[in-house]
């Protein structure tokens, strides 16, 4: 009897499952970037991961290559719904709206996103764009 591999694909992302026929599978098991919708964090990560990869010597990361970025989709709120706070190292951006009527009846929203922030990161280094489409964009500079 011959012995084959089954992989459960319905786990796994089809953007990223020719990286798992590569791989062993136990490799990507807790690897949680594979779920995470690629964007500008998402790259640095790769660029970190391969460069890791390829020196066999441990070195210190460059904190001034990446710069800490948030983008919401907040298109059911306006800016006034929305408060952005930084309280004893942590970035709180919460957003909440009254009651409004819409075609099915009364609806109220409501979220809350929290992120742990670098040592030293002090409120005045946020700067905030609440953009035409709906999106939020918070930066904090290094």
């Amino acid at each position: 009897m011959e012995e084959g591999i089954v992989r459960h694909w319905i786990n796994t992302p089809v953007r990223y499952q020719h990286k798992i026929v590569e791989q062993d599978l136990v490799q990507c098991k807790l690897d949680h970037s594979l779920f995470a919708l690629p964007g500008p964090a998402q790259r640095h990560r790769e660029k970190d991961k391969l460069s890791s990869e390829d020196s066999a010597e441990l070195a210190e990361p460059n904190k001034e290559e990446i710069p800490f970025e948030i983008m919401l989709d907040v298109v059911q709120f306006r800016p006034e719904d929305i408060m952005i706070q930084v309280f004893e190292g942590w970035l709180l951006i919460r957003a909440q709206h009254r009651r409004r009527m819409d075609e099915h009846g009364f609806i109220s929203r409501s979220f809350t996103r929290q992120y742990k922030l670098s040592d030293g990161l002090e409120a005045k280094d946020l700067s905030a764009v609440f953009c035409h489409d709906g999106i939020l964009v918070v930066k904090i500079k290094a």
